[in-house]
């Protein structure tokens, strides 16, 4: 047998091995789905230019801005390293921090991830941290509660990605965990597997959250309707929108209010119309699709590219056990986090304008370049303020 033969199956027992040994991580569960084909970029979606010409504030000072709430009148996001911060005209101040004191930002299980933020009526910030929570934050004395604890467990399964929230005028919370079996660091193996995120219901009387939806492909951004008879929670991996009815005919009963979606949707904000902003925080196209979405209907390469990640994982882990180092805690946070599929994601950015009953009446686009990988967007004197979880700046740009 030849040298290039025996590589040949070499490489296929391993490939064999890796999909079919039993007990091998990561330890979801893998069956075939599809997606709904992207829109045409047509009519309301026809790329425009309205989001070119980004400014780019406090650019290498901030990493990963990912959501924003006003309060106050003053601007709030979350970044890397655990903080919630206040964004002022000329510097950002910390406010809070859930974690623990960290080395840097690739500890992010230990620093704390801030990720959705909403401003509540009665003057407190809500804030979802990946990694510890979801708290009611005293903005002006820094001092925060534990609502959520990730260590309590909802219908058996605990959450290990709380993404996002918002806030009812009677206190009631709505929240998501992106997936019960995976920690943000992880996040890959979210869209790899089969979904595990749930939307939620918190009762502040009770300290105690029920669920609304479950088996969701990574639930991500939630908001109420403007009349609160209905909340929307956005599915990324799968390119949609739900819907839950809080009131009315249907309530307790769920839909799809968008599908179909030319890219990922993640934070959902208000319009100011009584509809909704639902940035794509990847993009995809009939000629550009998503590599897991791609995989869906072949739960078997799905398995492989897993447990191949999963495999890599383990060897860097095992070198930072024996001899702790600053290079294999980065390779650890690297391997399966979303930040290292953030290259094979095509870099058109897209924020979708839709009215309350589902149907998208205008988008404002990026062509130029200026914006890259948005995840959010407020409306906040005068300008559009964007963030994003991978960017080390904060977009601007003007309302026309």
């Amino acid at each position: 047998m030849g040298s290039i033969t025996k590589l040949v199956v070499s490489a296929v027992i391993v490939c064999l091995a890796l999909t079919f040994l039993p007990g091998l991580p990561p330890h979801g569960t893998f069956t075939a789905h599809s997606v709904a084909p992207p829109m045409p970029l047509e009519g309301p979606l026809a790329p425009n230019t309205r989001l070119d010409g980004a400014e780019h504030l406090f650019e290498g000072e901030i990493k990963g801005p990912e959501s924003f709430a006003v309060l106050g009148g003053a601007l709030y996001t979350g970044v890397h390293g655990g903080h919630v911060v206040k964004i002022l005209p000329d510097r950002i101040v910390p406010v809070a921090k859930f974690g623990k004191d960290c080395y840097g930002f690739w500890e992010e299980e230990k620093c704390g991830r801030p990720l959705g933020l909403k401003s509540g009526k009665d003057g407190f910030l809500y804030v979802v941290d990946a990694y510890y929570g979801v708290y009611k934050l005293n903005t002006t004395t820094g001092k925060s509660t534990l609502l959520v604890s990730k260590r309590v467990a909802v219908d058996g399964r605990k959450p290990q990605l709380p993404n996002s929230v918002d806030v009812a005028s009677d206190g009631t919370l709505y929240w998501t965990d992106s997936s019960s079996d995976y920690l943000l660091q992880d996040g890959v193996y979210t869209l790899l597997t089969d979904g595990t995120g749930r939307l939620f219901q918190y009762n502040p009387k009770t300290n105690s959250s029920k669920v609304l939806i479950d088996k969701l492909q990574f639930a991500n951004g939630v908001i109420l309707s403007q009349e609160e008879d209905f909340v929307l929670v956005a599915e990324t991996g799968r390119s949609r929108v739900h819907r839950y009815h809080l009131k009315g005919p249907k309530k307790g009963q769920r839909d799809i209010f968008l599908d179909g979606l030319p890219g990922l949707p993640d934070n959902l904000k208000p319009n100011g119309h009584g509809g909704f902003l639902v940035p794509l925080v990847a993009s995809r196209d009939v000629n550009n699709s998503v590599l897991s979405q791609a995989l869906g209907p072949y739960p078997l390469l799905r398995k492989f590219s897993a447990r191949l990640l999963a495999l890599l994982d383990l060897v860097f882990h095992k070198i930072n056990h024996v001899f702790p180092n600053y290079f294999a805690q980065r390779a650890l946070h690297w391997v399966g986090h979303f930040e290292s599929i953030v290259p094979l994601t095509p870099s058109r950015v897209i924020v979708l304008d839709v009215n309350s009953s589902g149907q998208i009446t205008g988008s404002l686009h990026c062509q130029d370049g200026t914006l890259t990988g948005i995840s959010d967007i407020e409306v906040y004197n005068g300008y559009y303020y964007l963030g994003s979880p991978f960017n080390s700046y904060i977009g601007r740009v003007r309302i026309q």
